[in-house]
């Protein structure tokens, strides 16, 4: 019984590796696409040309991550990640919706078959996975401010909010470098209110916390949890 509940964090795991290796594929449908038109179809060859190009610049995006800023991340959290794809999750913002929504279906109307599902939830992927690091963080704080005598224990709600919080959340993705990572970068993202911008990258690095819980538990999360203060 009691290995069963050590281990119940394994039953999170997702099966993600790979899912970002066919967007090269979707791209040739779209140029073959292209190709089909007439030439004075501007509005289409134009529509097809604008899903390639972001198809291309989250690919480019996605790639450095994961050759580059993947091993830098690793070394701010003194953590080795064990899938790569997993951790893209958490730059994904909801905005990449719209894209996989307007190639679906513009391949269904077109008669083209290809499976956009996976596509189609990576915005909800990320959102879990930052659901599941909010709640891990709050208790991983818990257990590294906790206090043997009961005096002190009125200083902890107060502490832990202010290491969980969206602004202190924020000030790590900062340092760690990672809002410019953003799968896609909304440049509007920038220009909005700082309240708006610290969610966004409090939503990042809480969903670094939610792979690291769901590749390696609670105790993982509790030692890694002192990088907030």
């Amino acid at each position: 019984m009691n290995n069963k509940m050590g281990e119940s964090y394994f039953k999170l795991k997702w099966n993600v590796q790979g899912i970002f290796d066919n967007f090269s594929s979707i791209e040739k449908e779209l140029e073959h696409q292209i190709d089909l038109l007439p030439e004075n179809n501007l509005n289409d060859r134009k529509k097809l040309t604008n899903w390639i190009n972001q198809l291309k610049e989250i690919d480019v995006k996605l790639q450095n991550f994961k050759t580059s800023k993947l091993i830098e991340l690793e070394k701010h959290v003194n953590y080795h990640f064990a899938e790569p794809d997993l951790v893209v999750l958490t730059l994904i913002q909801p905005s990449i919706k719209n894209l996989f929504s307007e190639l679906y279906s513009y391949y269904s109307k077109a008669g083209l078959e290809y499976n956009f599902e996976p596509y189609l939830n990576l915005d909800e992927a990320a959102k879990v996975l930052a659901l599941i690091g909010d709640a891990v963080i709050d208790l991983a704080l818990v257990q590294i401010l906790w206090q043997p005598n009961i005096s002190n224990v009125g200083g902890l709600s107060e502490k832990r909010a202010d290491l969980a919080s969206n602004k202190n959340l924020a000030r790590i993705c900062d340092k760690w470098d990672l809002f410019d990572f953003r799968i896609p970068s909304n440049p509007n993202q920038q220009e909005a209110k700082a309240e708006k911008v610290n969610h966004v990258k409090g939503t990042i690095v809480e969903a670094l916390f939610g792979v690291m819980y769901v590749e390696s538990g609670l105790d993982q999360i509790i030692s890694s949890t002192v990088l907030l203060k």
